[in-house]
Protein backbone atom coordinates (compact mmCIF):
# COMPACT_ATOMS: atom_id res chain seq x y z
CA UNK A 1 0.00 0.00 0.00
CA UNK A 2 1.12 3.89 -0.85
CA UNK A 3 2.64 4.91 2.73
CA UNK A 4 1.12 8.61 1.44
CA UNK A 5 -2.72 8.11 2.23
CA UNK A 6 -1.51 6.50 5.44
CA UNK A 7 1.01 9.60 6.85
CA UNK A 8 -1.88 12.21 5.71
CA UNK A 9 -4.66 11.12 7.42
CA UNK A 10 -2.58 12.33 11.20
CA UNK A 11 -2.40 15.57 9.54
CA UNK A 12 -5.99 16.34 8.40
CA UNK A 13 -7.96 15.92 11.39
CA UNK A 14 -6.21 18.95 12.93
CA UNK A 15 -6.83 21.11 9.98
CA UNK A 16 -10.27 20.00 9.50
CA UNK A 17 -11.42 20.94 12.97
CA UNK A 18 -9.54 24.54 12.32
CA UNK A 19 -11.68 24.86 9.42
CA UNK A 20 -14.81 23.92 10.89
CA UNK A 21 -13.70 26.65 14.09
CA UNK A 22 -13.58 28.90 11.35
CA UNK A 23 -17.00 28.18 9.91
CA UNK A 24 -18.90 28.72 13.22
CA UNK A 25 -16.81 31.87 13.83
CA UNK A 26 -18.00 32.74 10.49
CA UNK A 27 -21.84 31.87 11.78
CA UNK A 28 -21.16 33.34 15.27
CA UNK A 29 -19.64 36.77 13.62
CA UNK A 30 -23.15 37.13 11.34
CA UNK A 31 -26.16 39.34 12.41
CA UNK A 32 -29.17 38.61 14.11
CA UNK A 33 -32.43 39.36 12.80
CA UNK A 34 -34.94 40.32 15.16
CA UNK A 35 -38.07 38.91 15.80
CA UNK A 36 -36.96 35.38 13.80
CA UNK A 37 -34.84 33.59 14.59
CA UNK A 38 -32.33 34.11 11.16
CA UNK A 39 -28.98 35.12 10.90
CA UNK A 40 -26.76 37.03 7.98
CA UNK A 41 -23.46 36.08 7.21
CA UNK A 42 -20.24 36.06 4.46
CA UNK A 43 -21.79 34.22 0.95
CA UNK A 44 -18.39 34.13 0.10
CA UNK A 45 -16.76 33.02 3.35
CA UNK A 46 -19.23 30.05 4.51
CA UNK A 47 -18.57 29.35 0.79
CA UNK A 48 -15.03 28.91 0.94
CA UNK A 49 -14.93 27.62 4.71
CA UNK A 50 -17.20 24.02 3.25
CA UNK A 51 -14.84 23.88 0.10
CA UNK A 52 -11.61 24.21 2.01
CA UNK A 53 -13.79 21.05 4.62
CA UNK A 54 -14.68 19.03 1.30
CA UNK A 55 -11.13 19.14 0.40
CA UNK A 56 -9.47 18.45 3.80
CA UNK A 57 -11.54 14.86 4.14
CA UNK A 58 -9.35 12.17 3.82
CA UNK A 59 -9.62 9.48 0.63
CA UNK A 60 -10.88 7.19 3.47
CA UNK A 61 -14.42 8.63 2.74
CA UNK A 62 -13.80 8.08 -0.83
CA UNK A 63 -13.30 4.35 -0.21
CA UNK A 64 -16.48 4.54 2.01
CA UNK A 65 -18.05 5.64 -0.75
CA UNK A 66 -17.01 2.80 -3.02
CA UNK A 67 -17.81 0.70 -0.27
CA UNK A 68 -21.15 1.81 -0.44
CA UNK A 69 -21.82 1.66 -3.70
CA UNK A 70 -20.39 -1.97 -4.19
CA UNK A 71 -23.14 -2.36 -0.75
CA UNK A 72 -25.39 -1.34 -3.31
CA UNK A 73 -24.68 -3.12 -5.78
CA UNK A 74 -24.48 -6.06 -3.40
CA UNK A 75 -28.13 -5.66 -1.93
CA UNK A 76 -29.51 -5.09 -5.69
CA UNK A 77 -27.88 -8.47 -6.86
CA UNK A 78 -29.08 -10.35 -3.78
CA UNK A 79 -32.43 -8.69 -3.90
CA UNK A 80 -32.79 -10.02 -7.81
CA UNK A 81 -31.72 -13.65 -6.56
CA UNK A 82 -34.21 -13.62 -3.62
CA UNK A 83 -36.47 -12.58 -6.51
CA UNK A 84 -35.91 -15.38 -8.25
CA UNK A 85 -35.49 -18.24 -5.07
CA UNK A 86 -38.87 -16.46 -4.09
CA UNK A 87 -40.08 -17.24 -7.44
CA UNK A 88 -38.72 -20.60 -7.60
CA UNK A 89 -39.68 -21.67 -3.79
CA UNK A 90 -43.51 -20.92 -5.41
CA UNK A 91 -43.47 -22.76 -7.96
CA UNK A 92 -42.10 -25.63 -6.39
CA UNK A 93 -44.73 -24.88 -3.55
CA UNK A 94 -47.20 -25.05 -5.94
CA UNK A 95 -46.26 -28.46 -7.38
CA UNK A 96 -46.11 -29.80 -3.77
CA UNK A 97 -49.69 -28.27 -3.11
CA UNK A 98 -50.65 -29.88 -6.63
CA UNK A 99 -48.94 -33.34 -5.18
CA UNK A 100 -50.59 -32.91 -1.87
CA UNK A 101 -53.94 -32.37 -3.07
CA UNK A 102 -53.55 -35.16 -5.88
CA UNK A 103 -52.30 -37.30 -2.85
CA UNK A 104 -55.11 -36.17 -0.74
CA UNK A 105 -58.13 -36.22 -3.28
CA UNK A 106 -56.56 -40.58 -3.82
CA UNK A 107 -56.36 -40.70 0.22
CA UNK A 108 -59.51 -39.13 0.46
CA UNK A 109 -60.92 -42.12 -2.51
CA UNK A 110 -59.85 -44.66 -0.46
CA UNK A 111 -60.92 -44.04 2.85
CA UNK A 112 -64.49 -43.48 1.29
CA UNK A 113 -64.03 -46.92 0.09
CA UNK A 114 -63.12 -47.82 2.90
CA UNK A 115 -65.63 -46.11 5.01
CA UNK A 116 -68.29 -47.14 2.62
CA UNK A 117 -66.73 -51.03 3.27
CA UNK A 118 -67.16 -50.37 6.63
CA UNK A 119 -70.61 -49.28 6.37
CA UNK A 120 -72.08 -51.94 4.53
CA UNK A 121 -70.65 -54.39 6.80
CA UNK A 122 -72.13 -52.27 9.57
CA UNK A 123 -75.40 -51.97 8.13
CA UNK A 124 -75.09 -55.87 7.63
CA UNK A 125 -74.73 -56.55 10.95
CA UNK A 126 -77.39 -54.01 12.02
CA UNK A 127 -80.01 -55.52 10.12
CA UNK A 128 -79.29 -58.95 11.42
CA UNK A 129 -79.05 -57.64 15.03
CA UNK A 130 -82.38 -55.51 14.08
CA UNK A 131 -83.88 -59.02 12.72
CA UNK A 132 -83.07 -60.65 15.72
CA UNK A 133 -84.59 -58.18 17.88
CA UNK A 134 -87.46 -58.50 15.62
CA UNK A 135 -87.68 -62.02 16.07
CA UNK A 136 -87.38 -61.91 19.72
CA UNK A 137 -89.91 -59.19 20.21
CA UNK A 138 -92.40 -60.98 17.92
CA UNK A 139 -92.02 -64.48 20.52
CA UNK A 140 -91.97 -62.22 23.94
CA UNK A 141 -95.40 -60.37 22.20
CA UNK A 142 -96.63 -63.46 21.41
CA UNK A 143 -95.99 -64.92 24.98
CA UNK A 144 -97.14 -61.70 26.26
CA UNK A 145 -100.78 -61.80 23.79
CA UNK A 146 -101.46 -65.95 25.69
CA UNK A 147 -100.37 -64.27 29.19
CA UNK A 148 -103.18 -61.62 28.43
CA UNK A 149 -105.68 -63.88 26.90
CA UNK A 150 -105.11 -66.54 29.82
CA UNK A 151 -105.79 -63.94 32.27
CA UNK A 152 -108.74 -62.17 30.56
CA UNK A 153 -109.96 -65.53 30.22
CA UNK A 154 -109.50 -66.27 33.94
CA UNK A 155 -110.61 -62.60 35.30
CA UNK A 156 -113.97 -63.23 32.94
CA UNK A 157 -114.77 -66.79 34.46
CA UNK A 158 -113.98 -64.70 38.13
CA UNK A 159 -116.41 -62.15 37.20
CA UNK A 160 -118.96 -64.01 35.80
CA UNK A 161 -118.60 -66.07 39.61
CA UNK A 162 -119.11 -63.18 41.64
CA UNK A 163 -121.74 -61.85 39.33
CA UNK A 164 -123.51 -65.06 39.74
CA UNK A 165 -122.93 -65.25 43.24
CA UNK A 166 -124.22 -61.37 43.79
CA UNK A 167 -126.81 -62.30 41.88
CA UNK A 168 -127.86 -64.69 44.24
CA UNK A 169 -127.28 -62.78 47.33
CA UNK A 170 -129.32 -59.92 45.81
CA UNK A 171 -132.11 -62.71 44.93
CA UNK A 172 -131.92 -63.38 48.65
CA UNK A 173 -131.96 -60.70 50.21
CA UNK A 174 -134.82 -59.25 47.78
CA UNK A 175 -136.82 -62.19 48.96
CA UNK A 176 -136.08 -61.29 52.85
CA UNK A 177 -137.12 -58.26 51.83
CA UNK A 178 -140.25 -59.33 50.21
CA UNK A 179 -141.19 -61.57 53.62
CA UNK A 180 -140.48 -58.13 55.91
CA UNK A 181 -142.19 -56.17 53.71
CA UNK A 182 -145.29 -58.74 54.13
CA UNK A 183 -144.59 -59.28 57.31
CA UNK A 184 -144.84 -55.65 58.18
CA UNK A 185 -148.44 -55.55 56.30
CA UNK A 186 -149.98 -58.42 58.11
CA UNK A 187 -148.59 -56.61 60.98
CA UNK A 188 -149.93 -53.16 59.75
CA UNK A 189 -153.29 -55.15 59.39
CA UNK A 190 -153.32 -56.54 62.48
CA UNK A 191 -152.51 -53.00 64.49
CA UNK A 192 -155.11 -51.21 62.16
CA UNK A 193 -157.72 -53.94 63.52
CA UNK A 194 -157.07 -53.41 66.57
CA UNK A 195 -156.37 -50.00 66.83
CA UNK A 196 -160.47 -50.13 65.25
CA UNK A 197 -161.17 -52.44 67.75
CA UNK A 198 -159.72 -50.02 70.49
CA UNK A 199 -161.59 -47.53 68.91
CA UNK A 200 -165.31 -49.03 68.67
CA UNK A 201 -164.41 -49.71 72.24
CA UNK A 202 -163.77 -46.12 73.42
CA UNK A 203 -167.08 -45.27 71.97
CA UNK A 204 -168.88 -47.10 73.51
CA UNK A 205 -166.82 -46.52 76.71
CA UNK A 206 -167.86 -43.13 75.48
CA UNK A 207 -171.36 -43.82 74.83
CA UNK A 208 -171.59 -45.63 77.94
CA UNK A 209 -170.36 -42.94 80.04
CA UNK A 210 -172.26 -40.64 78.50
CA UNK A 211 -175.51 -42.36 79.01
CA UNK A 212 -174.22 -42.68 82.49
CA UNK A 213 -173.74 -38.64 82.62
CA UNK A 214 -176.69 -38.27 81.32
CA UNK A 215 -178.47 -40.44 83.64
CA UNK A 216 -176.62 -38.67 86.33
CA UNK A 217 -177.63 -35.46 85.13
CA UNK A 218 -181.23 -35.80 84.96
CA UNK A 219 -181.14 -37.64 88.57
CA UNK A 220 -179.48 -34.59 89.43
CA UNK A 221 -181.90 -32.39 87.60
CA UNK A 222 -184.50 -33.77 89.35
CA UNK A 223 -183.08 -33.66 92.76
CA UNK A 224 -181.90 -30.29 92.31
CA UNK A 225 -185.07 -28.14 90.75
CA UNK A 226 -184.31 -25.70 92.90
CA UNK A 227 -180.62 -24.98 92.25
CA UNK A 228 -181.37 -25.71 88.70
CA UNK A 229 -178.92 -22.48 87.16
CA UNK A 230 -176.09 -24.63 89.55
CA UNK A 231 -176.93 -27.76 88.02
CA UNK A 232 -176.56 -26.63 84.71
CA UNK A 233 -173.54 -25.40 85.66
CA UNK A 234 -172.60 -28.59 86.61
CA UNK A 235 -173.49 -30.10 83.69
CA UNK A 236 -171.76 -28.19 81.22
CA UNK A 237 -168.37 -28.87 83.39
CA UNK A 238 -169.40 -31.64 83.18
CA UNK A 239 -169.90 -32.31 79.49
CA UNK A 240 -166.84 -30.14 79.13
CA UNK A 241 -164.92 -32.82 81.50
CA UNK A 242 -166.72 -35.10 78.32
CA UNK A 243 -165.27 -33.56 75.81
CA UNK A 244 -161.75 -32.93 77.00
CA UNK A 245 -161.65 -36.60 77.68
CA UNK A 246 -163.28 -37.46 73.83
CA UNK A 247 -161.11 -34.91 72.52
CA UNK A 248 -157.65 -36.64 74.83
CA UNK A 249 -159.04 -40.23 73.74
CA UNK A 250 -158.93 -38.55 70.07
CA UNK A 251 -155.19 -36.97 70.76
CA UNK A 252 -154.17 -40.40 71.99
CA UNK A 253 -155.26 -42.80 69.07
CA UNK A 254 -153.99 -40.40 66.32
CA UNK A 255 -150.53 -40.55 68.40
CA UNK A 256 -150.84 -44.27 68.03
CA UNK A 257 -151.58 -43.97 64.49
CA UNK A 258 -148.65 -41.69 63.90
CA UNK A 259 -146.31 -43.37 66.04
CA UNK A 260 -147.28 -47.28 64.40
CA UNK A 261 -146.55 -45.06 60.96
CA UNK A 262 -143.32 -43.63 61.99
CA UNK A 263 -142.02 -47.37 63.31
CA UNK A 264 -143.62 -48.90 59.81
CA UNK A 265 -141.45 -46.29 57.76
CA UNK A 266 -138.53 -46.53 60.15
CA UNK A 267 -138.63 -50.42 60.82
CA UNK A 268 -138.88 -50.16 64.65
CA UNK A 269 -140.45 -52.81 66.55
CA UNK A 270 -143.67 -51.26 67.66
CA UNK A 271 -145.66 -52.04 71.24
CA UNK A 272 -147.86 -55.07 71.98
CA UNK A 273 -151.48 -54.05 71.84
CA UNK A 274 -151.70 -55.00 75.59
CA UNK A 275 -148.78 -52.64 76.25
CA UNK A 276 -150.68 -49.81 74.49
CA UNK A 277 -153.99 -50.21 76.05
CA UNK A 278 -152.21 -49.80 79.73
CA UNK A 279 -150.39 -46.50 78.30
CA UNK A 280 -153.87 -45.07 77.15
CA UNK A 281 -155.52 -46.04 80.20
CA UNK A 282 -152.84 -44.82 82.48
CA UNK A 283 -152.79 -41.44 80.51
CA UNK A 284 -156.74 -40.91 80.51
CA UNK A 285 -156.35 -41.56 84.63
CA UNK A 286 -153.79 -38.90 84.71
CA UNK A 287 -156.09 -36.89 82.78
CA UNK A 288 -159.01 -37.40 84.88
CA UNK A 289 -157.31 -36.76 87.74
CA UNK A 290 -156.01 -33.34 86.38
CA UNK A 291 -159.41 -32.28 85.96
CA UNK A 292 -160.83 -33.19 89.07
CA UNK A 293 -158.20 -31.53 91.20
CA UNK A 294 -158.89 -28.35 89.02
CA UNK A 295 -162.24 -29.07 89.69
CA UNK A 296 -162.23 -29.52 93.91
CA UNK A 297 -159.48 -26.58 93.48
Amino acid sequence: MDPSPVSSPSKEPGLTLDQLDQLEEIILQGLRLPLTGMLLVDEEETVEALSQIRESFPPLFQQAQTLIDQRRDYVKQARSQGASLVQEAREKREQLIQQSVHEAERRARQVMAEAAAQRDVLLDKARQAVAQKEQALQKNLAQAEQQFAARRSQLEQEYIARKEQQNQQLEQQRLQALQELERLNQEKIKLKELAQREVEDLQQEMQALRQKTCAHCEELTRQAAATRQGADRYARQVLDELNGKLRDLQQVVGARRQEFQDNHAHGRPTATPRQRTVHQGTVAANQLRTREDRKSA
